[in-house]
């Protein structure tokens, strides 16, 4: 199988739990032994590629990328065009031209459109199958990250920005609402994060084909014992640079950061967010330790009692769960933010249905070591032989054969 990949940059380091996603599944495809070229953005952190809007690049996984630039233009000119803003960006600086470039000199038999955002390329494609640039057409997958229309729309909705830009926020999700739909509408084959999602786009494009593609872990699993020794603390992870995270984070400080003060439990926060961020967060909220970004998240979660997971709106998976997991780290969490795990509460996780009883549950567990020890020890067995990446990538790419079978048999 010959197959093109679309996703928003080179992804490594896979620091966020959007570039883990898209990694782990373009690493286990690659096992497939399917020939796999990406087009991408250069990782602005680590880039690999020459800086410009054109560089190529091998990995050790045989992957071959082709990499626009690593640094993305402003957001302002998408107000005055049809795009998501963060389409516009992701569109210029190489990989548009890259994508045209491919669709003219090669015959693919997959293409995967990775992240709504990417949504931009589905005309260039489409115009391709239209011209009859392709012998036989290929597969065309979406694979989402999250529901888009939902989550951008919630985002608009519980911003705190000026007028103007919440005004901005609701024009982009409208945006990012009808770009998703249409690659829902369009493509042959949409992917979704859990089941659940599943079910949310089967509800308004019922004639489509869908597979759930849940994420994998590819780290070792850590064997602990949580004592008395383990500092009193419960430990945030995560990437706070988009709006969504920075708003979940401060509707959860305003109700958990006092109770867990007066309490005396320690909360950590550890992850991406700018300086001036992380200095406006521990102004606000005092008790809180605002961490930032670290090179290595497991000296923090073999320090704590507690991992959270306390987003009031988002939905998908999230990664960070399964880091936890593996760390020996008991789950603790609002009931819709863990969706796609096999766990129960209160045998394997701790969960509540909303922030509040979720800090009582917490202050009442956290020197209760046989729960604590409990909880991490089941939810490890549990998820250990559920969560590989390997079967992630052989999942898509079977289901690609599959549809290419039946297309050669119609």
């Amino acid at each position: 199988m010959n197959c093109l990949w679309l996703t928003r940059k080179y992804p490594r380091p896979a620091n966020s739990g959007e570039l883990i996603y898209s990694n782990g599944l373009i690493r286990s495809f690659a096992e497939t032994g399917a020939k796999l070229t990406v087009l991408a953005h250069d990782n602005d952190e680590e880039p690999v590629g020459r800086g410009g809007s054109h560089s190529e690049y091998v990995d050790d996984d045989n992957v071959k990328w082709q990499l626009g630039t690593p640094h993305l233009g402003g957001r302002l000119a998408s107000l005055f065009t049809r795009y998501p803003s963060d389409s516009w960006r992701l569109k210029n600086g190489g990989p548009e031209a890259a994508l045209v470039a491919a669709l003219e000199n090669e015959s693919w038999d997959a293409i995967v459109i990775d992240h709504a955002a990417l949504g931009w390329a589905f005309r260039l494609i489409q115009s391709a199958k239209l011209k009859g640039d392709f012998s036989i057409d290929p597969v065309v997958v979406y694979l989402s990250h999250n529901h888009e229309a939902k989550i951008r729309r919630e985002i608009a909705k519980n911003s705190k920005a000026s007028l103007p830009r919440r005004l901005a926020l609701q024009l982009d999700a409208e945006k990012y609402a009808r770009q998703e739909e249409m690659l829902c509408r369009e493509v042959d084959l949409v992917t979704a994060i859990t089941d659940t999602e599943v079910e949310a786009y089967r509800e308004n494009f019922p004639s489509q084909k869908y597979i759930s593609l849940t994420p994998g872990y590819e780290g070792e699993s850590q064997r602990r014992e949580i004592t008395e020794a383990t500092p009193r603390r419960v430990v945030m992870s995560g990437s706070f640079e988009w709006v969504a995270k920075r708003i979940n984070l401060e509707r959860f400080l305003e109700q958990a950061a006092s109770p867990l003060q007066e309490a005396g439990i320690e909360l950590q926060i550890v992850g991406k967010a700018d300086d001036d961020y992380r200095c406006e967060i521990s102004d606000r909220f005092s008790g809180v330790d605002m961490v930032g970004r670290v090179p290595e998240m497991t000296p923090f979660l073999l320090k704590s009692r507690m991992g959270l997971i306390v987003e009031e709106f988002g939905g998908g998976f999230k990664l960070k769960t399964l880091e936890y997991i593996f760390h020996g780290l008991p789950l603790a969490g609002l009931d819709h933010a863990v969706e796609g795990l096999p766990l129960s509460s209160p045998e394997n996780v701790l969960l509540t249905p909303d922030t509040g009883s979720l800090i009582s549950a917490i202050i009442e567990k956290i020197d209760d070591f046989d729960a604590l020890n409990r909880m991490q020890k089941s939810s490890l067995e549990i998820c250990e032989s559920s969560f590989r990446w390997k079967d992630r990538g052989h999942k898509l790419f079977n289901q690609i054969e599959a549809m290419r079978a039946d297309a050669f048999a119609g």
